[in-house]
């Protein structure tokens, strides 16, 4: 009589089995996870931009409160600054003069190379210069930061991504209240 156990057909899986199909989930989850990160990488990219350059604006004004100095921002196509007003000698105003700020915190930021700046105050489209040398004989900030705290206009500064045409919008109000969204394709 033949053996019974040899003519049974396994039943379940080999441990090494199951490893190998846990394996395979766990690579295909990995892929997935990443392309979908790269996929939100441009948004997310450019809501930190809004979000830092928001945080920045906060931190100029509690500055200029607290050190009762006005300071002023400007915008280019690609980058942004703070400057200060400086006060030269108290004979002599014609040295008063805006100079840019080069501490690390309100230093100078250059955006990613496909993203760029709009601005509009007080609801009217301005005109970026492209570089510090366009301004450079009258330099003068497009936005005011006073010492008591407020802003000269209220402002809109959108960061767009040129390439996949995404971009978010910071709304400042003249009282320093912002406000960030996500503009629609």
């Amino acid at each position: 009589m033949p053996c019974l156990a040899n003519d049974r057909q396994q039943q379940g899986f080999t441990l090494l089995e199951v490893l190998v199909v846990v394996f395979i989930v766990g690579v295909i989850a990995t892929m997935f996870t990443l392309a979908v990160g790269v996929a939100g990488g441009v948004d997310r990219e450019l809501r930190q931009e809004t979000e830092r350059l928001e945080t920045l604006i906060h931190l100029a004004l509690e500055d200029s409160t607290f050190q009762a100095r006005e300071l002023g921002i400007r915008f280019y196509p690609q980058s942004y600054e703070f400057s200060v007003w400086s006060r030269g000698q108290i004979a002599d105003p014609t040295d008063d003069t805006w100079m840019q700020i080069e501490d690390e915190v309100l230093a100078p930021r250059k955006l990613n190379k496909s993203f760029g700046f709009e601005l509009e105050i007080e609801g009217r489209s301005v005109v970026l210069e492209n570089s510090a040398k366009d301004v450079e004989k009258s330099y003068r900030p497009q936005i005011f930061i006073f010492s008591s705290g407020d802003i000269s206009d209220a402002f809109v500064v959108r960061i767009r991504d040129r390439v996949e045409r995404r971009s978010y919008t910071l709304d400042v109000a003249t009282d320093g209240t912002t406000e960030i969204t996500r503009d629609d394709k």
